[in-house]
């Protein structure tokens, strides 16, 4: 939710751009330069020592997931997991660790409890990322540093 307020407050800071100095038009070429440029710089990165307070997932060009298909769907294969409901929002349970997500405007915000390692967090994303390509679609896992994510709080 509070990348949400994030692209809110974002979009309606373009609204306040003057009339005599349009926006610069982004081109497809654009856009597809600059995911190739983001993962690039991400690749370098050493994330053996990161927990869930230093990252959090975002899946992008997916299409709605029936309401039905969400748990078969959203869920890892390879771990065992169980939903469980905290202030009316379905989280997962696997193993000692838990993760959750939300529907936003970009796409999909997968978020971890802080002890969860990174490639346990990574390999429940992929895994999901598979299973939402199993059924047609073509999603992409981007991995976003908290400490560079603005946040209300």
């Amino acid at each position: 939710m509070k990348l949400f307020q994030f692209l809110k407050k974002k979009l309606n800071e373009l609204d306040n751009i003057p009339e005599e100095k349009p926006p610069k038009k982004i081109t497809e070429k654009t856009t597809v330069e600059n995911e190739r440029k983001a993962e690039t710089n991400t690749e370098n990165i050493d994330r053996t020592n990161w927990t869930g307070e230093n990252f959090e997932f975002l899946i992008t060009e997916v299409d709605e997931i029936p309401n039905e298909e969400y748990d078969r769907i959203m869920t890892p294969n390879s771990f065992e997991w169980k939903k469980v409901i905290k202030d009316d929002w379905p989280f997962y349970v696997v193993g000692e660790d838990e993760f959750s997500f939300s529907s936003e405007i970009p796409g999909i915000q997968l978020t971890f409890n802080k002890e969860m390692k990174y490639e346990k967090a990574k390999k429940i994303a992929d895994e999901i990322i598979e299973n939402i390509n199993s059924i047609g679609q073509k999603a992409k896992l981007i991995t976003l540093e908290k400490n560079k994510v603005f946040r209300f709080e």
